[in-house]
């Protein structure tokens, strides 16, 4: 027997049960990964103006390297009381290792026989019905973690979907080339938004004699095909400006 020979020879013997074991090993992870269902749910719950607290939002997050078909959603309330929160035709599908966010319906009122029932949201267990089996799902009740602070109203105001603040003092809407446009007009005379003619400044500060003025002036009321301008009396309060 060559040295080569006793060096295959003795390399088998030692590394290949290792690597028959390593082997070994991964099958048996990637065959757990699949088999059954893990899905975690975080639930987030409140009211509105004229509806009781309800769970308005479920997140689920599938643990193993299958999909899950979702036909419906349930809450449990002390292991024996379901509430079907929504269900699904055709299913929704939870993709592997991914997470899916279903917003929940609201309701008037839950009973239990004739009796009005309040739910205890803060422990509720998030089931969902699979393709042939009800799916415990590992929950938990997302709290709202910035409730600590006041939180900062947004008021979004826009016109032709251009958002727009107090600056603004008028909104050109004007057709060039069977092209509708919207110019914003600052208040102290810049012209921009959709607005790439010249003059782009009206020479001094925004008003209704200096907008209809620049508009004759440069004889965009022979260039457009139709035109209208708005003074922004307010925040979403808009002014026609006759000529």
């Amino acid at each position: 027997m060559s040295c080569f020979d006793v060096i295959v020879t003795f390399s088998n013997e030692i590394f290949r049960p290792f690597l028959l074991l390593v082997s070994s090993v991964f099958a048996i992870y990637f065959a757990y990964k699949k088999i059954g269902n893990r899905v975690a749910a975080q639930y987030s719950f409140g009211g509105e103006s004229f509806t009781p607290s309800h769970i308005t939002e479920v997140v689920l997050s599938n643990k193993k390297d299958k999909p899950v078909n979702i036909y419906a959603i349930h809450a449990v309330f002390h292991n024996d009381l379901w509430l079907e929160l929504d269900k699904y035709s055709p299913p929704k599908v939870l993709k592997p290792y991914e997470s899916l966010s279903l917003s929940m319906n609201p309701y008037s009122s839950l009973n239990v026989g004739s009796d009005k029932y309040e739910p205890d949201f803060m422990n509720a267990e998030i089931y969902i019905e699979s393709d042939d089996k009800v799916i415990k799902c590992e929950s938990r009740y997302r709290p709202e973690l910035l409730e600590r602070y006041a939180k900062v109203a947004v008021n979004r105001c826009s016109y032709n979907g251009f958002v727009y603040d107090e600056t603004v003092a008028y909104i050109l809407v004007y057709i060039l080339d069977n092209s509708m446009k919207t110019a914003f007009i600052h208040k102290s005379g810049y012209i921009g938004n959709e607005w790439e003619l010249s003059p782009n400044h009206l020479g001094q500060n925004a008003t209704d004699q200096n907008v209809l003025g620049m508009i004759v002036a440069n004889k965009f009321d022979k260039v457009f095909s139709s035109h209208v301008i708005y003074r922004v009396q307010s925040l979403g309060n808009l002014v026609a400006v006759k000529a």
